[in-house]
């Protein structure tokens, strides 16, 4: 499924909020009454609307895919002001997320295409997902962008960073948030490397683990990944 990795910033955002999961029967109708009674007189009088465009949002997982979730129809909002009765303000917060596009019918089309993104190989982070619906649309024929946050990945060898002491350091101890402690430490690389050596390593590094069948195919996969980096970027 075709995707993008997009860096964000923070956006604020009010509106109304429920707590649901996918194995819950209801949950279909639980979202879907949540964004009528936005819609139904509780958008209109939230202050300091940014813009026409709208967002569900999705935080406070329980279990990844499997528990329940908040699920949040809101508007972005440029500060809070004197709020309408039920309406609650949250942040979407910056960093790294996979972007998809969608365009169709939200009905009928909408829950597959959510499908898809569960079954697709993401290193999520499971702390604020959300939905963008596009101003110029409408249900039959909706434009949405959905964004997946992300846990941060080296940017020389593109691990996953899931803990704090997984993060490279800077000279006075600090964390850089760029790169893994296996590639960075006390403000410089460990290893003078080029690109094309660095993906040999990380492939036999990961021979025994399962992590790919076909060593070839992964090295191509690599070669248009990698140049994305940021380590390999500034190189180029």
């Amino acid at each position: 499924m075709d995707y993008e990795i997009v860096e964000l910033e923070q956006k604020t955002v009010a509106g109304l909020c429920t707590r649901t999961g996918n194995a819950e029967a209801d949950m279909p109708a639980k979202i879907g009454g949540l964004w009528q009674s936005f819609f139904a007189g509780v958008i209109q009088k939230i202050p300091n609307r940014t813009g026409e465009t709208t967002f569900g949002l999705y935080t406070n997982y329980e279990n990844g895919v499997q528990g329940e979730y908040d699920v949040m129809a809101c508007c972005e909002v440029s500060g809070a002001g004197e709020l309408p009765e039920n309406v609650k303000v949250s942040v979407i917060p910056a960093g790294k997320y996979a972007k998809f596009s969608f365009r169709g019918d939200t009905r009928n089309g909408m829950a597959a295409f959510w499908q898809e993104i569960w079954n697709t190989e993401l290193s999520r982070k499971f702390s604020c997902d959300f939905e963008e619906y596009l101003p110029d649309g409408n249900c039959a024929d909706a434009r949405v962008n959905i964004y997946i946050a992300l846990h941060d990945f080296c940017q020389s060898c593109g691990m996953p960073m899931t803990q704090e002491e997984q993060y490279g350091t800077e000279k006075d101890g600090s964390k850089n948030p760029d790169y893994c402690c296996y590639c960075y430490q006390n403000g410089a690389f460990t290893a003078d490397c080029t690109m094309e050596q660095m993906i040999d390593f990380c492939l036999d590094y990961e021979k025994d683990s399962g992590m790919y069948e076909d060593r070839e195919q992964a090295r191509t996969a690599m070669l248009e990944w990698f140049p994305t980096l940021k380590r390999w970027q500034e190189r180029s």
